[in-house]
């Protein structure tokens, strides 16, 4: 069992209208991670090469641009014009670094996409995080890719939820501060995803929230804060404390014991 944190007719019944995370079969998969390499011309990598895991193991991958690719297939519902989406459709992609500006600083650093079918509670729907900046760059299934997006290493996480766990998905989005670039959240959708919208911004409780894939694996959303104070303002000293294990994070080579 593995414990996961998080620091998302077009929407029919369906397998192939669902609102999941993708793999590059077009397959639905509960959740996925992926870890993009950075342009390395020496080595003979372009910057579009990336390593991908999800339940059932590693598979090979095209080009992370590629427009019938895991990122493609995944954000298949938002790359199109907002008049044609769906009724029960809403999105929010946020980001510090949003296409063609950057953020004002009083918001958080973060990036990500959500994606939510209202057809029910059980309904699912999309959070992607990641690190990309001006990602998505366009709603545009062959122009979603940043045309500088090759040059560095960039992580993706995906993770298929239930409608009814996107009132804490909201929360979080508020917690952090996010920067919503662009959005479309229907006015029945949870209220926290409308604040998240409108740029509500609130302290949280405690460190980390508990959330469940549609498919049952247990995650973790932690928000992190600004202090000078680590047992506040260093996140991995909050993860490692929430999840009660030591943790090591390397960082440009450089390795940082938590606990």
């Amino acid at each position: 069992m593995w414990t996961i944190v998080l620091t998302v007719a077009l929407l029919c019944c369906s397998s192939e209208g669902s609102v999941t995370c993708r793999n590059q079969n077009n397959d639905e998969v509960d959740w996925y991670i992926i870890y993009k390499v950075p342009r390395l011309q020496r080595e003979g990598f372009t910057g579009l090469e990336y390593l991908y895991v999800d339940p059932a193991g590693q598979e090979p991958m095209q080009a992370i641009n590629d427009p019938n690719g895991v990122i493609a297939n995944t954000l298949r519902p938002l790359l199109m014009p907002i008049r044609k989406m769906p009724e029960k459709f809403g999105f929010i992609s946020y980001s510090d670094q949003p296409p063609g500006c950057s953020a004002n600083p009083r918001f958080g650093h973060g990036k990500g996409v959500v994606m939510v079918d209202k057809t029910s509670t059980e309904a699912p729907g999309v959070w992607l995080l990641h690190s990309t900046p001006q990602f998505p760059f366009r709603r545009d299934q062959n122009n979603f890719w940043p045309p500088n997006g090759e040059k560095h290493a960039q992580t993706f996480m995906c993770v298929t939820f239930k409608y009814n766990q996107f009132a804490s998905i909201g929360k979080h989005l508020q917690y952090i501060g996010a920067f919503p670039f662009e959005y479309y959240i229907p006015s029945d959708f949870h209220q926290e995803l409308i604040d998240a919208t409108n740029w509500v911004q609130v302290t949280p409780p405690k460190p980390s929230q508990p959330l469940k894939s549609r498919g049952g694996q247990e995650f973790y959303s932690f928000a992190k804060q600004k202090s000078e104070d680590p047992e506040v303002g260093d996140l991995y000293v909050t993860i490692a404390k929430e999840v009660h294990s030591n943790l090591k994070a390397q960082t440009w080579g450089c390795q940082k014991d938590c606990m």
